[in-house]
């Protein structure tokens, strides 16, 4: 059975110390412990930020984080969720020891219930960033409904999904360039 619990001091150590494969590393923006300290950060500058544990039959296997924040970055002004609130997923990771099992999925899937739940106030979307050489993310994020948006930063796509549940008719509409549709291949 997958849970995501709080982080506490009881089960901090144990997150921190999750890993990825070494040549999974550069798939990843972040470190577990520096996206807790992000947390902490956002947090105090009035920007809600949930990290959570995830675990399986009560041993920790994963760490995910999500925002609730404004889609308005300069890159998105042309878009239309600009300026609308999202829940941002920060960070998503299943140890090294514990991939390949469905710890994954299952973990991604309760997290967007939970944000369906709407916790930290109302939002229009979720979105994501993965890197565009990161096949497996895509795959997982795809099956949930998420698209892709043509908007590279960092070698990582940006992703985004209708809370209501449909698609984004803009994005399925949209005229990519050569560059960003190359590089999500």
């Amino acid at each position: 059975m997958i849970e995501l619990r709080k982080i506490t001091g009881d089960n901090i150590d144990q997150v921190i110390a999750l890993e990825v494969e070494e040549n999974q590393e550069d798939l990843l923006a972040t470190t577990n412990l520096r996206s807790f300290a992000d947390a902490h950060m956002l947090n105090a500058d009035g920007i809600p930020a949930t990290p959570l544990a995830i675990y399986a039959d009560e041993v920790a296997v994963g760490f995910l984080m999500y925002i609730y924040d404004t889609l308005d970055h300069e890159s998105f002004e042309n878009e239309v969720f600009y300026g609308k609130k999202s829940y941002f997923i920060w960070h998503f990771m299943i140890d090294k020891s514990y991939q390949g099992k469905g710890y994954g999925k299952l973990a991604f899937e309760k997290m967007l219930l939970d944000i369906e739940t709407m916790p930290e106030g109302e939002a229009e979307y979720v979105t994501l960033f993965y890197r565009t050489t990161n096949v497996i993310a895509k795959t997982l994020y795809t099956s949930f409904g998420f698209e892709d948006t043509g908007i590279i930063q960092d070698h990582s796509m940006l992703a985004i999904k209708k809370l209501n549940g449909s698609r984004i008719e803009s994005l399925a509409n949209r005229n990519r360039s050569p560059i960003a549709s190359a590089s999500t291949e």
